[in-house]
């Protein structure tokens, strides 16, 4: 039996992994969705310099994305988190069902309809 599926087995807390000496608050847990289909998840690696698309608010400039940073990317638009956020890309619900929008009438509950390729005309 593994770790995993044993009954007994629970997972260390996430402050016995953290770095005694990183001071650096961990963010609010939740799940977070994405609003719009098309955009792809990044992290930012390496010293090249990566500026995210918008300009935060009060600022006149595109602000960087640091090392080890996580944005969104499509085509060759990248936005920080917080610039996504503030877009309306992230959200905290997911996308809603779609209700129907109007039930059959019930006079057509016990007729069955076959409706099929030969059914309609050629051109």
């Amino acid at each position: 039996m593994s770790h995993a599926t044993d009954p007994q087995y629970r997972p260390r807390p996430s402050n016995d992994d953290r770095d005694r000496d990183d001071d650096r608050e961990p963010i609010a847990a939740g799940r977070t969705y994405l609003a719009e289909p098309g955009w792809r998840i990044g992290v930012k690696s390496g010293s090249e310099r990566e500026f995210c698309y918008m300009v935060a608010p009060g600022q006149d400039f595109y602000h960087r994305l640091h090392d080890g940073e996580i944005f969104l990317h499509r085509h060759e638009e990248k936005l920080c988190l917080a610039c996504a956020s503030r877009r309306g890309l992230l959200v905290g619900e997911p996308r809603r069902l779609r209700e129907l929008a109007m039930a059959p009438p019930r006079e057509t509950e016990g007729l069955s309809f076959d409706v099929g390729w030969y059914d309609l005309k050629r051109s």
